[in-house]
Formats: C-alpha cells, sequence, structure tokens
C-alpha cells in the first residue's frame, strides 16, 4: 500500500513567525514534505542548522530557492513590506503560494497580486486569518449559520499585545504599515466574517460606506515619526448597514488579550472575554485571579497546524479554503482606510467600486 502524496513546501523567513511555522511544518504536518528554508538576514543559517532537520536544505536567496529547490509550494513569513513582490515572484514560477496578512500595506499593490493570483486560477494562494481556524470562532459562526444568534448586527473586538521593553514594532512600523494594518486586519476579517457583508446590498463592490479612526502614543511616543499609534480605536459602517468597532494596542502590562463581541437579535456571543492561558483560578490572600495569556504566539500552535494543512489538503485534494483572496483584499482595504482615517483625522468613505477615498495627508 503505498503512502498519500505529500506536498513539497518550502518557507521563507524564519523570525518571531517563521520559526513558529518551520517547526510546525517539519513536526506536525503528515501531508507536508518540508524540504527547504529560507532567511536572509545574518546568522540565519545557523539557526537553521541548529533547528531544522538535515533534510530542509537552507537557502540566502528566496529566488534561489523558489527555483531551484524542488518546491511546489512556498509558505511566505516575512516582513510585511516583502509579502508582495515574494508573492508575485512564486505565482510566476508556477508556485502554489501561501503568506501571513497582509498581502501588502497599500490597496494598489495588494490589487496588483490580487490580478496576478486571478490569472493563475490552478495555483492556489491562502492568506490565512487565525481567528477563523480558532474552535471558539467557528462555534460562533456555526451559531449564526443555525440561526441561535439571530440576525448578527454589530461586532465589537479588542486586541491588545503586551508592552515591550525593546519596542520591537516601533522600529517595525515603518515597514508593517501601521497598527490598524499590522495588527487590526485579524479583527477586521473577523468582523467581516460574522457581519457577511455582502449580504443585502445592492452593489458588491462597495461593501463599506465609510471608517472612521483615532489613536494615540500612550507609551511609545517615537511612533509619532511613522504616524503611527501605540493605540487605536476605528469605526466601520458597512454598506447594509451593520457596524464594527474595534481596538487595538500595544500597551498591556498583563499579558496579552483578544476578545470579541458578536451581537445578535437573539442573542450575544462573547469570546475570549478573559484572555486567561487556562482554566486555573488562583485564590489567595490577594483575591481570586487567572493567568493572562503572555502573547499571542502563545496560540498559534493549534492555528498555524490548522491553516498549512487546509493548504495542503487544497493544493492535493482541490478542497475548499476557509478565507478566499477576496476576504484578504476586502480587510485590507479597510485596514488602509482606517490607517489613513487615524493620519488624516477625519472619516475616510468608499467609493462605488469599493476603493476608499485616501485624501492627502498634510504635511508633517
Amino acid at each position: 500500500m503505498t503512502s498519500p502524496r505529500r506536498l513539497r513546501i518550502g518557507l521563507i523567513g524564519l523570525g518571531r513567525l517563521g520559526s513558529i511555522r518551520a517547526r510546525i511544518l517539519q513536526n506536525n504536518q503528515p501531508r507536508l514534505e518540508f524540504i527547504a528554508a529560507c532567511d536572509t538576514k545574518p546568522g540565519a543559517e545557523k539557526w537553521a542548522a541548529e533547528n531544522l532537520a538535515s533534510t530542509v536544505k537552507f537557502y540566502a536567496d528566496p529566488a534561489d530557492m523558489m527555483a531551484n529547490s524542488g518546491i511546489e509550494a512556498v509558505l511566505i513569513s516575512t516582513a510585511t513590506a516583502t509579502h508582495a513582490p515574494l508573492i508575485l515572484q512564486a505565482l510566476d514560477l508556477g508556485l502554489h503560494v501561501m503568506c501571513e496578512k497582509p498581502i501588502s500595506i497599500d490597496v494598489i499593490t495588494t490589487e496588483e497580486v490580487m490580478a496576478k493570483a486571478a490569472s493563475k486560477p490552478n495555483q492556489v494562494f491562502l492568506v490565512p486569518f487565525t481567528k477563523r481556524y480558532d474552535e471558539s470562532y467557528q462555534v460562533t459562526k456555526k451559531m449564526l449559520e443555525d440561526g441561535t444568534l439571530g440576525e448578527v448586527h454589530a461586532v465589537e473586538t479588542h486586541n491588545s499585545d503586551q508592552q515591550e521593553p525593546n519596542g520591537f514594532f516601533v522600529a517595525f512600523s515603518a515597514m508593517s504599515g501601521g497598527i490598524f494594518v499590522d495588527v487590526g486586519i485579524h479583527d477586521v476579517d473577523i468582523a467581516r466574517y460574522f457581519l457577511e457583508p455582502t449580504k443585502g446590498i445592492a452593489n458588491p463592490k462597495k461593501q463599506v460606506n465609510r471608517v472612521f479612526a483615532v489613536g494615540q502614543q500612550a507609551v511609545y511616543g517615537a511612533l509619532a515619526k511613522t504616524r503611527d499609534a501605540d493605540n487605536g480605536w476605528g469605526l466601520v459602517e458597512f454598506a447594509n448597514g451593520k457596524v464594527f468597532q474595534l481596538h487595538v494596542g500595544r500597551t498591556l502590562t498583563n499579558g496579552y488579550e483578544s476578545a470579541t463581541r458578536v451581537y445578535g437579535t437573539k442573542a450575544l456571543s462573547a469570546i475570549n472575554g478573559n484572555s486567561a492561558i487556562n482554566r486555573v483560578e488562583v485564590r489567595d490572600q490577594y483575591g481570586v485571579r487567572t493567568q493572562t495569556t503572555p502573547d499571542a504566539f502563545t496560540l498559534y500552535d493549534a492555528t498555524f497546524t490548522k491553516d498549512v494543512g487546509e493548504f495542503a489538503a487544497a493544493v492535493l485534494d482541490g478542497s475548499k479554503l476557509t478565507c478566499s483572496a477576496e476576504d484578504a483584499y476586502e480587510a485590507a482595504k479597510i485596514v488602509v482606510a482606517l490607517q489613513h482615517s487615524f493620519r488624516l483625522g477625519q472619516a475616510v468613505y468608499f467609493d462605488d467600486e469599493g476603493r476608499p477615498i485616501l485624501e492627502a495627508l498634510p504635511a508633517q
């Protein structure tokens, strides 16, 4: 009896997310054959030699890996600003592509990638959003579909990271697109997942009427240089009248929190209201408390295993993807508009083609 075929895959990026991806690819995926890894940073070859199996060949050049390693698919886990060029290169080489969010930090480049992906219908292109692969969010989606929640009309999210002594994201801000693009895109996507913004509208291209955002540099004043914030609040009015409100932050002192409230006409679903790492309560002279999840990376083992498994099944079996390229595009337009609204200081409206109308920013 022959073993089922495995998808030969390579990974670009061995940083904070990429190192988790690498561990999962070589340990938990029976339908994937992890044969190549790439990172351009000095010292990456040493890390790869110490942490990757001998069957995984290291490359210092992404183009060399994609063209010469024998891979059929690539997983891109690099800095945001590098995503689009790598996606385009991989698609042109005939590879199936899975890439971390977002596709790009601007709408025009995102549309170029979308056009390229559409011209390659036989190649799978996945931009996975982790919350869609989380069991609690999947349970809530089923409640929506079976009518338990009634008609869902609003979503609120709170997504905040722990303060970092070294302020990694401050230096990263210039390439990340800003807090709404970098952090908020997960929340925008899950709001779209629940609110179904194409439902009940005459023009499916225009899914959003307007957005408005405010922000502050509460702890990290250096973010003002890149017109970014360490806390941001946004409001999205969809064309079907449904509303999404979000808070994104990077200044918590207790750990990582990510909560979602889904408002239906029959019931409310509150997901992860207490961001506890487990179900243990400590009861002592200070009161009753739980231990907070330290960071988002703690949660990725489960969701990363699911999304890359789904990617393999889509390539090998033609299975349906949880996240479409259009989902990534629509979420990208909204977060770019939110970031622009914060920098502009006024609402951003969307035209009939569904694109945000981005007025020129005042000089700094």
